[in-house]
């Protein structure tokens, strides 16, 4: 199967990363300032510890998610595929069913019977990519 790829950005690709560690470190402060604080309060133990919870839950949800990182389509004679950014949506087109597809600059739009198919955006994808698709696909209609 041909491939092409979205580039993610640095946040994009480690936003459960940073976010994991946002909220490990205002867990730590919230542990330390009760600590130093000579006060009698359980307020700080409990913000520390839903905060260490919700950064444990993003180094979890990053650990699950990692492989599903980015967003593809593919194709060959028969399948057409495209998977949507961390794996929210995967469709699966077979090249037979398909009434219209359309490359633009910016989108590549999918018609399927049944009022199935989608739009993805090609922002992000490389001038090289988008080639591969319009010679592919170009704006063909019903005779994939």
């Amino acid at each position: 199967m041909q491939r092409i790829t979205r580039k993610l950005s640095f946040f994009r690709r480690n936003q459960f990363i940073l976010f994991g560690i946002f909220w490990t470190l205002m867990s730590i402060f919230y542990l330390l300032s009760q600590i130093l604080v000579e006060e009698d309060g359980t307020f700080n133990y409990f913000m520390s510890f839903g905060y260490l919870i919700i950064g444990l839950l993003y180094f979890y949800q990053n650990y699950r998610g990692g492989h599903k990182k980015g967003e593809f389509i593919e194709w060959n004679d028969t399948v057409l595929n495209y998977q949507q950014n961390f794996g929210k949506l995967f469709y699966s087109f077979k090249l037979s069913s398909l009434i219209n597809v359309t490359v633009t600059r910016e989108n590549f739009i999918i018609k399927a019977q049944n009022a199935q198919g989608t739009m993805a955006s090609l922002k992000g994808y490389s001038e090289e990519d988008i080639a591969k698709l319009r010679a592919r696909f170009g704006n063909q209609t019903s005779s994939l």
